[in-house]
């Protein structure tokens, strides 16, 4: 028996809005969204810490004031 979520894929688009990098590795949408509280969210996450610590990285590498290399962070984790 096909699930629902394959009956869903035969007729639409299936798309996540999710900072939940395990649910989209496994419902395997064709586009994800997120905005910042799931990205806030999923920063806590102690599975993708190496994501985080990767982004924080870039970010000082890029030098600037506090204030640029948190946004820098914060741009790099949005497309992490």
């Amino acid at each position: 028996m096909t699930s629902l979520l394959n009956q869903l894929r035969e007729m639409t688009v299936v798309v996540a809005d999710t900072g939940d990098i395990g649910a989209i590795e496994t419902l395997k949408p064709i586009d994800c969204t997120t905005n910042p509280s799931l990205l806030l969210k999923a920063a806590g996450m102690e599975g993708l810490a190496p994501i985080v610590d990767e982004a924080v990285a870039w970010g000082k590498a890029q030098g600037g004031e506090t204030e640029d290399v948190v946004q820098a962070v914060a741009d790099r984790l949005a497309v992490s």
